[in-house]
């Protein structure tokens, strides 16, 4: 009831007492003929070159289509809201003007306004204005920035302003209200974060995803995505760079690319530019080719006192570093494929070394110090390679620079970072992988994996005795690798965090292996991580209560229940995926080594977080709360998001039963109890069997974080395998 009452509310808070006639939107589609074709140019735009008037016409008409599409739905009006050119004068009526700071029309609409220039020049990328007021007898209505990306995101919050939703991709996602017409209103927006998005590097976000971000105010997604066009149009900075960047440029058995003076078969290559290496030993493996190792040893990591090729794909051992030509060769190429090469349309490279990797053994390296304070020499000298490619003109478009503190290289530096390190440019990026979500970042109470991280978070960011004074980005983890995209709710995790994160000075956010279909309760996190990132003072209760009322109707209250069971079932997630799981595959003996996860809740523990046998109960708790919810009269978008909400519970509730299975199984077999381990065990055969049928549930997130069914997924496959074993001793 409240739902509908709100949405009555809502439609009468809108009306207004200005013209009752038709409204137009205003646009400045030149150089194209009409706003229709300039919204649906972007094949034809050529958004590398230096006239920046095809792409803001292309982005801010498509803003303006948006605006009429979605008008013309939420007032029942199929042909108002007309989109017009740019005149001499404003079209006679209600208007609403789209556009830049310069833009004629949007001059003409402030001057209506009596809005001053000054207000105008406080606004920063990506930042807007919405003005809407009574002024001649007409509403005039004005979103105005000084970006196109400004103008696209102040387009779609003034429909969230007046009622629009989107919560998550495509037309599920979608909810509208029924208004009248616009209200008065005044709005100077600007992100608390500037970069806020998804850690990707592959080619699978469809339109649907891709417009849900930009509807959400998010702007960062990988440049591997296609059609680039799109992602041009809708202001999405693209990403490019990994863990891999190393096998890319530096690869030690891809071919030298140089005229080796003692070698034959190269000479229509360039001249090398490199000292011959006294450990040159020609083409050792005898494949007809010189690779990058045969040519240069040196280059490569000494490990045990021999140098190594060291790369394993995007994991293995470093190559020296402290080698200055093994450095050049490898940024020299790097800064290649960012000006001319596959990077070229790239807004930010993740300047990354091996994932987890080790550091050479030698001693030019070891004098370098700590592998972080090795990597900030690696970073300050690529920065150096782009700043004389800048300084020669050949890199002319703004590049931004994020380097990791995470993993080898998560601890601070321990000495001074070179001098003239580029932190206007360059921001590290903390990654808090395999962290607890059972407590927010700074809850002092979380002694098991948090702390280690506040400690760490302070020496990049706060300590004042720290090295690093530079720029801060955050890399969480909503879905890592281990979770396989479970539907782990976030919500009061988030709700303190990233407030956390921002008073530490990250203003850039994202988080890797998002889901782009399917998000069932998921949407939860990436709505509020979208709406807190835009502005960190959001108030998550409120935000609760506009979601849960506005998505799931009459089932609203329900529902709220069954997202707080949820999120207190797989609150402890990273100790079931990371720590119960290889024991279980391992069939250890001790499945439960640390006091923040048991079998049974144990207060002399202290346990940390929800024990197995707890997050079972609260798994029940939010399948009871979830059929009570389908078994209401619902309207049929709610029903659907609720049936989609109940598919991704189905592989948390099987995956945590399994658990639950494996565990009493290896316990009772133990303990003699062999009729209870055998019961446990067909159970969980019987699960393992319907994971194995779950092929949509590991599916729509990356590469990396996906499997082939929700049984592999597990982690624990072998399990069931150990438990016969024990069942067949005599």
């Amino acid at each position: 009831m409240r739902f509908f009452l709100l949405r009555l509310v809502l439609g009468a808070l809108l009306l207004t007492s200005a013209s009752a006639g038709p409204t137009s939107i205003v646009v400045d589609a030149r150089p194209f003929t009409t706003a229709e074709d300039a919204a649906n140019a972007e094949a034809r735009v050529n958004w590398t070159d230096a006239d920046q008037a095809d792409d803001i016409a292309c982005t801010q008409s498509f803003g303006a289509l948006e605006l009429q599409r979605y008008l013309r739905q939420m007032t029942g009006r199929p042909d108002d809201f007309a989109i017009r050119g740019v005149t001499r004068e404003l079209p006679a009526g209600d208007v609403i003007v789209v556009g830049l700071t310069e833009d004629d029309a949007i001059q003409q609409a402030l001057n209506a306004l009596q809005v001053t220039a000054a207000p105008l020049q406080e606004l920063g990328p990506e930042a807007y204005w919405l003005k809407s007021a009574t002024a001649g007898g007409r509403r005039i209505t004005a979103v105005v920035a000084r970006d196109r990306a400004g103008v696209l995101f102040g387009a779609y919050d003034l429909l969230q302003r007046l009622g629009a939703r989107w919560f998550a991709p495509g037309d599920t996602g979608e909810d509208l209200v029924k208004i009248e017409s616009l209200v008065d209103m005044d709005f100077r927006e600007q992100p608390s974060f500037v970069s806020r998005g998804f850690l990707a590097w592959e080619n699978r976000g469809d339109p649907d995803f891709l417009l849900w971000m930009v509807r959400n105010r998010l702007n960062y997604w990988t440049l591997e995505q296609q059609p680039r066009s799109l992602m041009h149009k809708l202001g999405l900075r693209k990403i490019c760079g990994r863990h891999d960047a190393e096998e890319e440029f530096l690869g030690p058995h891809r071919p030298y690319p140089y005229n080796h003076r003692r070698f034959v078969g190269d000479e229509m290559r360039l001249p090398d530019p490199y000292a011959e290496s006294a450990g040159f030993n020609g083409d050792a493996d005898g494949d007809g080719r010189l690779s990058y190792f045969e040519a240069h040893p040196e280059w490569y990591p000494l490990v045990g006192g021999k140098r190594i090729p060291g790369v394993e794909g995007n994991k293995g051992t470093n190559f020296c570093t402290s080698n200055p030509d093994a450095t050049a060769e490898f940024v020299g190429n790097y800064v290649r494929a960012l000006v001319d090469g596959p990077f070229r349309e790239a807004d930010i490279v993740r300047f990354w070394t091996l994932d987890m990797g080790k550091w050479c053994e030698c001693d030019s390296c070891r004098a370098e110090g700590t592998p972080t304070d090795r990597y900030l020499r690696l970073v300050h000298r690529f920065c150096q390679e782009l700043d004389k490619v800048r300084v020669a003109g050949r890199l002319r478009r703004p590049l931004e620079v994020t380097f990791l503190a995470y993993g080898d290289v998560v601890e601070p530096p321990s000495r001074p970072v070179p001098e003239g390190f580029p932190a206007r440019y360059c921001m590290a990026t903390f990654f808090p992988i395999r962290r607890c979500y059972v407590h927010r970042l700074d809850d002092p109470a979380c002694t098991a994996r948090n702390e280690q991280y506040r400690r760490q978070l302070a020496g990049w960011s706060s300590d004042p005795n720290r090295y690093y004074r530079g720029q801060l980005a955050v890399g969480e983890y909503y879905n890592v690798r281990g979770y396989n995209s479970l539907p782990v709710c976030f919500m009061h995790t988030m709700a303190a965090d990233i407030p956390y994160y921002h008073s530490a000075g990250a203003r850039a956010f994202d988080y890797m292996h998002v889901t782009t279909s399917g998000w069932g309760s998921k949407s939860l996190t990436n709505y509020q991580m979208a709406r807190q990132l835009w502005n960190v003072n959001t108030d998550c209760e409120a935000l609760w209560s506009d979601y849960f009322g506005r998505r799931y109707g009459p089932a609203a209250g329900t529902m709220r229940q069954f997202y707080d069971a949820l999120e207190q079932m797989l609150s402890n997630v990273t100790e079931l995926k990371y720590t119960l799981a290889p024991r279980l595959n391992a069939g250890d003996e001790d499945l439960f080594p640390t006091a923040h996860f048991r079998y049974q809740s144990d207060v002399a523990a202290q346990s940390g977080g929800p024990a197995l046998v707890e997050m079972v109960e609260h798994g029940k708790r939010a399948r009871q709360l979830l059929e009570g919810a389908r078994g209401m009269l619902l309207p049929a978008a709610v029903k659907k998001r609720i049936d989609e909400d109940a598919r991704c519970f189905r592989y948390a509730e099987l995956t945590v039963g399994y658990y639950d299975a494996c565990v009493g199984a290896f316990l009772a077999a133990r303990s003699g109890r062999r009729d209870a381990a055998m019961a446990s065990y067909v159970e969980a055969q019987r699960i393992a069997e319907l994971l194995r049928q779950d092929t949509w549930s590991t599916q729509a997130s990356s590469s990396h974080a996906n499997e082939e069914n929700a049984f592999v997924a597990t982690r624990a496959p072998l399990a069931l395998e150990r438990i016969k074993g024990l069942l067949e001793r005599p």
